[in-house]
């Protein structure tokens, strides 16, 4: 994390400067500004817009802030009370007009709302005007390194493969034995995974027809469905690669169990797919000309469900930010304008999920590709389902 880089972002936002607040590495920002040291006090970082970086510590903490590595960065504040603290910060602070901190309007963004309403409302006291570090803190937690893209690409080739696998053994199961199951397809899912040298955090989805109406249903041991002829299947699989730098895969393809999809099921498969890929058409469209707000990409995608009559079946944002986390839930801007209106900007060289919905009581549909902003350019790098697949065709 280098300190000009985060400098040219708190310019760009038009801030004097970026404050942060930490209590015992909470943050997981301040803690790798600070090397990851053991912290026990309340720490203020005030990291200016240009110049050296300011630290106001406890003076118990000092010890651990001493290393020439910090000292290149930033200088040392020592307090032993609050109300030194206090002084200190508004001296710090005295020639700033506006600054940034981690906060989001109403509380909506939690991945942003790192500070705790007393220290930004004291920064406020003082005169300054405060805005959302939303932008600049996803320009350092949501940004792909090239490696990472490179084993994102390879993971969704790698996904794609496994999907197919998944439906070629339920196809083959329901030939040899009349019958497939949800939780067995799952498990062979997991174990290709493994066997690919890919990890997750939770297993995947399998799910029938009406099962499918809970976005996030998953099989287990104790509660499953058989799967057969007739029914719809869903199958929503996400995996990485090990490296520190990986990528998640999230895919969601569907399949029919018979040799031709009734149109009740590939109308409104439709439907979801039109949303999807309206999504993508506004981003080719938009994001090489403007900055655009993860929340547009989301209207769009709405307002498609919504005239074809299913608005209120469509229960969950467009998709979410994929990053090099330990989810496929990652840190930046998330396509919603439902759960949360998210205004942060669709940065360059970020990826994420496109999957709209329809979770009717009857059926549920979902369609899901992954995308990634290379410097305005979209790309779609998770596949793009044009179809429901029958299995027995």
């Amino acid at each position: 994390m280098r300190l000009q880089e985060i400098q040219k972002s708190i310019h760009e936002e038009g801030a004097d400067a970026w404050v942060l607040v930490d209590y015992e590495n909470r943050n997981p920002v301040v803690a790798q500004l600070l090397l990851h040291k053991m912290l026990t006090r309340k720490i203020v970082l005030i990291l200016p817009k240009d110049g050296k970086g300011q630290i106001i510590c406890h003076s118990i903490d000092e010890v651990f802030l001493r290393g020439e590595e910090i000292k290149k960065n930033f200088d040392l504040h020592i307090y032993k009370t609050w109300q030194e603290m206090l002084d200190q910060e508004k001296a710090i602070l005295s020639g700033y007009k506006t600054v940034l901190m981690d906060y989001s309007e109403n509380g909506l963004l939690m991945r942003v709302a790192l500070a705790d309403f007393g220290s930004v409302d004291f920064v406020k006291k003082l005169g300054l005007e405060v805005k959302s570090s939303m932008n600049v803190l996803q320009a350092i937690t949501a940004r792909i390194t090239e490696k990472g893209r490179d084993l994102q690409r390879k993971a969704c080739k790698i996904a794609l493969k496994i999907k197919d696998e998944a439906f070629e053994k339920i196809r083959d199961d329901i030939l040899a034995k009349g019958e497939s199951d949800e939780y067995e397809i799952q498990q062979f899912i997991c174990d290709r995974f493994h066997q690919e040298g890919m990890v997750y955090d939770d297993p995947p989805i399998v799910a029938i027809g009406q099962n499918a109406n809970d976005p996030h249903y998953g099989p287990t041991k104790e509660i499953h469905s058989s799967i057969r002829k007739g029914d719809l299947v869903l199958i929503d699989m996400w995996a990485k690669y090990t490296d520190e730098e990986a990528v998640y895969a999230d895919i969601t393809w569907m399949a029919y169990v018979g040799s031709t999809v009734p149109s009740v099921y590939a109308d409104r498969f439709e439907i979801a797919k039109r949303a999807r890929d309206g999504v993508i058409e506004f981003l080719k469209e938009n994001l090489p000309i403007r900055k655009v707000a993860a929340y547009e990409a989301d209207d769009v995608a709405r307002r498609i469900i919504s005239e074809a009559g299913y608005g209120d079946y469509f229960i969950h944002r467009v998709g979410h930010n994929i990053a090099a986390d330990v989810s496929p839930h990652g840190p930046g801007a998330n396509l919603d304008d439902y759960e949360t209106k998210d205004e942060r900007c669709l940065l360059d060289q970020t990826s994420f999920s496109d999957e709209p919905g329809i979770y009717a009581p009857d059926f549920g549909v979902r369609t899901e590709t992954d995308l990634f902003n290379d410097n305005g350019v979209l790309l779609v790098v998770g596949g793009l389902q044009d179809e429901v697949v029958p299995l027995l065709k």
